[in-house]
């Protein structure tokens, strides 16, 4: 088994997700990074090489479930640990509830809430196992400070915060910390 501590990230091909999992590596993790964009994954994945970690570049939308799912054990299968879920991918349309379609709103909804909720269920799993973990929900400002213009987004982030506390009390007595972060 890997002695390394594992994080996984979403959304990590670029901004708080990609710099997220170099600093991962920075400290010693081996990082597992998921996006939809492979050549940015190639290019977050060659800095945290050179920091002296393994990357596992998993490219895919979690929309589709099963692949998040997958993502999950390949990541297992890969280090046979892991350490620490960073829930950041988040997709959003700019458009008022006047105008948003069931479309973009399902999306939205799939990609920045049911996703977290089942990658961390997905993820306890094995952590639980070793009676520790963390799970880092990153959620948004907007989720308390509203514009008008991303109704789907800001419902989901503030289902994320509320589903936070779920999670904490549920997986915390099993030794998983999970946090959320605005």
């Amino acid at each position: 088994m890997n002695e390394k501590p594992v994080a996984f990230i979403t959304g990590a091909s670029r901004g708080i997700g990609a710099e997220t999992a170099i600093e991962f590596a920075r400290r010693g993790y081996c990082v597992a990074i998921l996006a939809r964009t492979r050549n940015d994954l190639d290019c977050i994945a060659q800095s945290v090489r050179e920091c002296g970690s393994e990357a596992l570049i998993q490219c895919g939308d979690l929309a589709d479930l099963s692949f998040a799912e997958s993502a999950i054990h390949k990541t297992i299968e890969k280090f046979g640990r892991l350490d620490v879920l960073v829930n950041n991918a988040a997709w959003r349309e700019i458009t008022t509830m006047r105008d948003i379609s069931i479309e973009s709103w399902d999306k939205t909804i799939r990609i920045s809430l049911t996703a977290p909720a089942f990658l961390a269920r997905w993820a306890a799993r094995y952590m639980e196992k070793g009676k520790k973990g963390t799970i880092i929900n990153i959620s948004s400002t907007m989720s308390e400070r509203v514009g008008g213009f991303a109704p789907a987004y800001i419902a989901a982030k503030g289902a994320l915060d509320t589903l936070t506390y779920d999670l904490a009390a549920l997986y915390g007595p099993k030794g998983i910390r999970v946090v959320c972060l605005n």
